[in-house]
């Protein structure tokens, strides 16, 4: 729900059902973090998770086993905001978004932010794992994407595209981009994120990187890679200029690189 008073916007979770052959409103949570907006939201059989953010994080547990009360169970109030949630198991959250820099009445996005929370009690999740990428400017095409997000569970990898910019700060954009491709991450509850290797993909020239990308609004991703593939012991990654094959066991050298243009 938003408003043009900015005090009065505030998020509203609805359940709909069939009421007289009608789709009608059977349950509501409303007035759902004031001032804030919605950013992400997962749904997962019973319960539902919601991220909002102005200044602070909170992440939002429902519980939709009554549909006709829906209540808010727990909630985490952390510094940035995810745009993407992915279940890794019943009791843990893997997220993709932003960390932040608190500014008083609002706060600056900065760089990327790998998340795992631990959702075992509803009543209090908790952040177990954090790993930030870059500052201001870096970007995933994973974070307003979610065809981009690629955690392959039976391996506990995670791929993502990447734009990793350095020396931003507040409102500042990073000035040097340092990175452009695929990045490849283990991830597991116990051992954290752990970030395993890096598949170049240049946005200028054979081998170089244009650092105007990095002065990209969050929702416009600077990526190069658009997907990737987990296939036996194998990742592809594709650009719109190029697709790449490397081992998992050597991401820093190409074995195939095909050309698209």
């Amino acid at each position: 729900m938003c408003s043009s008073d900015l005090d009065s916007v505030h998020s509203t979770l609805s359940v709909l059902g069939v009421v007289e052959d009608d789709l009608a409103t059977v349950g509501q949570v409303d007035g759902i973090a004031p001032s804030e907006d919605i950013r992400s939201v997962r749904f997962d059989g019973t319960r539902a998770f919601i991220v909002t953010f102005k200044k602070t994080d909170p992440l939002f547990v429902f519980d939709l086993s009554d549909p006709r009360a829906p209540t808010k169970m727990g909630e985490l109030k952390i510094p940035g905001f995810s745009t993407y949630m992915h279940m890794m198991d019943a009791s843990h959250l893997l997220t993709l978004g932003y960390d932040a820099e608190d500014e008083g009445d609002f706060a600056w996005f900065s760089g990327v932010l790998i998340q795992v929370f631990d959702v075992t009690d509803p009543a209090n999740p908790t952040r177990q794992h954090a790993h930030e990428i870059g500052t201001r400017g870096s970007s995933s095409e994973a974070l307003t994407n979610h065809l981009a997000f690629n955690y392959f569970d039976p391996l506990h990898l995670l791929a993502l595209p990447m734009t990793v910019c350095e020396g931003g700060s507040g409102g500042s954009y990073g000035t040097e981009m340092t990175f452009n491709g695929l990045m490849v991450f283990d991830v597991t509850v116990d051992g954290g994120i752990v970030e395993k290797g890096r598949v170049t993909h240049p946005n200028s020239g054979t081998s170089g990187y244009d650092d105007y990308a990095c002065s990209s609004w969050w929702t416009n991703a600077s990526t190069e890679v658009k997907r990737s593939i987990f296939m036996d012991d194998w990742v592809f990654s594709i650009s719109e200029r190029r697709i790449k094959v490397n081992r998992l066991s050597n991401l820093g050298e190409d074995v195939v690189e095909v050309s698209l243009e």
